[in-house]
């Protein structure tokens, strides 16, 4: 019994660790500092960024404007589930944008919304 116990709590203090992981430090203290939790770690992924000028338009509206300076150059995308939820009870994500290693920026979005963007750095203006 004690040992099925032990074996019990080794596997979730295993998962635990594989979970928080992947947080990046820099990442976590970025978002913590705009406000935000981070609840788990999404993935991690180079982009050349590439826009649509309607794309750019609805970040401009959601006061989201680092982007345009980077069209063309290779970007690291990670994204972040957050803890915090919308009214609809699901999970916010936050993406974090980096350029030669150094954040640029980052955008939320709201599952099941249209367009359903964000600018992390205005939490007091979103809604939730």
């Amino acid at each position: 019994m004690i040992r099925n116990f032990i074996l019990l709590v080794s596997c979730l203090l295993l998962l635990a660790a594989c979970s928080s992981q992947n947080i990046d430090k820099e990442h976590l203290a970025y978002i913590e500092n705009l406000g935000w939790t981070i609840q788990s770690f999404g993935s991690t992924e180079q982009v050349t960024l590439a826009l649509a000028p309607e794309t750019i338009a609805s970040y401009k509206d959601a006061t989201i404007n680092f982007m345009e300076a980077y069209i063309g150059k290779e970007v690291t995308v990670t994204s972040y589930t957050l803890k915090e939820k919308d009214p609809e009870n699901d999970h916010l994500i936050v993406y974090i944008y980096e350029y030669q290693g150094e954040i640029i920026g980052a955008v939320g979005k709201i599952p099941n919304a249209t367009p359903g963007i964000f600018n992390p750095a205005n939490k007091e203006e979103l809604a939730i």
